[in-house]
């Protein structure tokens, strides 16, 4: 009896330290959002300098290999504003922390288009397709591919495109998922921030873009230091979630209260 009265007092101390230290306590299914990429001054001058500009198909273009061919494009540019909006159809999280968000089927097309001598046209593109920002290390990805006119599809495969030079998550919710309420048995919640630094393009990411859009990769040239050193903007997401309902931690508070009263009435019918 003695061991069964400490067990209960235990158990009460642990659920009260747990409701204590909880955070929303909910499990959170994979989300949706929204979001984009602003270029900023700097990269829009890169790609000028470059001759090249930016593109977003209103459907994938059917280009063999590019995945999502002939699916409406997620991805779209404003180029008044320099930005590309995103919509993801998945978002996920650790605990109430958002750390990613994919968008399928968005691509962005970066062309160059370069008038030959003999008054043809020849045209490089780089495309970057199915996003996905990771929160957790600041930094944006993307399958990588290249074609010059209507060659062959050049494949990179998913590459770090984009990092920023500041780590970790500012405004918005700070990219904690914060609970809207409870209905029907299923809570919902939304999370938003941005990346706190500016954006570097990759080393790696650079030069394979400078070499497929048939550019100079040295060292000294001024358009691949362009390239390498821009700041290339800033980003901003937004997610929303939805989670099987849980007991309030006032709730969880009440249950080791109620532990506590039987092991206190337990104690005293064992003394008396």
């Amino acid at each position: 009896m003695k061991f069964a009265s400490k067990s209960i007092l235990a158990i009460a101390a642990f659920m009260a330290a747990g409701a204590a230290s909880a955070a929303s306590g909910y499990v959170w299914n994979a989300g949706t959002g929204t979001g984009g990429l602003t270029f900023s001054a700097d990269a829009l001058s890169a790609l000028s300098a470059s001759g090249s500009s930016i593109l977003t198909a209103a459907t994938v273009p059917t280009v063999p290999g590019l995945p999502g061919a002939g699916a409406v494009n997620t991805a779209v540019y404003t180029k008044a504003t320099g930005n590309v909006s995103l919509a993801f159809n998945n978002a996920t999280g650790v605990g109430d922390t958002l750390t990613t968000l994919q968008a399928a089927n968005s691509l962005v097309n970066i062309r160059r288009s370069v008038f030959n001598d003999d008054g043809s046209i020849s045209q490089y593109n780089i495309y970057m397709a199915n996003f996905d920002v990771n929160l957790s290390n600041s930094t944006i990805y993307a399958n990588l591919y290249s074609r010059t006119d209507a060659g062959a599809l050049v494949t990179y495969g998913k590459q770090a495109i984009f990092t920023a030079d500041v780590p970790g998550v500012i405004g918005g919710t700070l990219g904690n998922i914060v609970v809207d309420g409870v209905s029907g048995g299923i809570a919902t919640g939304h999370a938003s921030g941005s990346l706190a630094g500016s954006l570097r393009m990759n080393g790696t990411t650079a030069t394979n873009i400078l070499t497929a859009l048939n550019l100079s990769t040295a060292a000294t040239d001024p358009v691949a230091i362009l390239v390498r050193t821009a700041n290339w903007g800033t980003t901003n997401a937004a997610g929303t979630f939805t989670a099987p309902a849980v007991p309030e931690p006032s709730t969880y508070a009440l249950m080791a209260m109620g532990l506590v009263g039987i092991a206190a009435t337990r104690r005293r019918l064992i003394k008396a």
